[in-house]
């Protein structure tokens, strides 16, 4: 069953209180599986109850409600919002080359997860009233890119000081720096670039030149944006 509940009992200031140490806010994946590890060998018992106990409870109170969410989001998926398919924002009727199909397809999905899916993000880490507008918000992903871009290995987001990379970005500070760029990069600078083919003498000159150096710039960021793919969850 899907699972879509945006509190946890594990990750309570009680559940801190049960396994005597409180959980951090942001890891990697391997840290996450170190941090269990220690968690564990330090206090096995608390740890158990804190991380399966209370989770085996809350899934037990509201298995109800879960069978509900589940249906409720499969319905809307699969009908309304229809998150099988990649929608490249293109004009209809109009025929578009395969290439430009996929360049339109993955960042137009980064926009969308932007500035919906961070945007509920930044909304809830930061408690601020932000309007959403066909559940979009620029301001408040940007609230998110700010919290986000700052992470760092340091006690306040469950870092001890003896930590090897104590004092750096975590690994969703430099995802969330990279995110920002290429969606400023598609929403801003891609559409304000010249047009090769302006009516200048300039221009028209090394259109060509221009045109190669764009198709290149496009690449480019679509390799970048392929290499961090695993960040894009929430």
């Amino acid at each position: 069953m899907m699972n879509l509940r945006l509190h946890y009992w594990s990750c309570s200031k009680f559940a801190d209180w049960i396994r005597g140490e409180k959980k951090p806010h942001v890891l990697g994946w391997d840290e996450w599986d170190e941090w269990h590890k220690n968690a564990k060998s330090k206090r096995p018992f608390r740890y158990w109850l804190a991380e399966k106990g209370l989770t085996k409870i809350q899934n037990f109170l509201y298995y109800p409600f879960d069978v509900y969410k589940s249906v409720k989001h499969y319905i809307r998926n699969r009908y309304f919002d229809k998150l099988q398919y990649l929608k490249t924002g293109l004009e209809p009727g109009k025929y578009y080359d395969f290439d430009t199909r996929i360049l339109h397809g993955l960042f137009n999905e980064l926009a969308n997860f932007v500035e919906i899916e961070l945007a509920h993000l930044g909304n809830w880490d930061r408690n601020k009233k932000y309007i959403f507008k066909h559940g979009r918000c620029v301001e408040a992903a940007y609230d998110y890119f700010e919290w986000a871009s700052d992470l760092k290995h340091d006690e306040e987001h469950g870092f001890s000081s003896d930590d090897p990379n104590y004092g750096k970005p975590t690994d969703q500070a430099k995802n969330a720096i990279k995110i920002k760029e290429l969606y400023e990069w598609w929403k801003y600078e891609r559409p304000n670039r010249i047009n090769p083919y302006s009516p200048t003498k300039e221009n028209y000159k090394n259109s060509l030149d221009i045109e190669e150096e764009y198709e290149t710039e496009d690449t480019n960021k679509l390799i970048e944006l392929i290499k961090i793919r695993k960040s894009f969850w929430t």
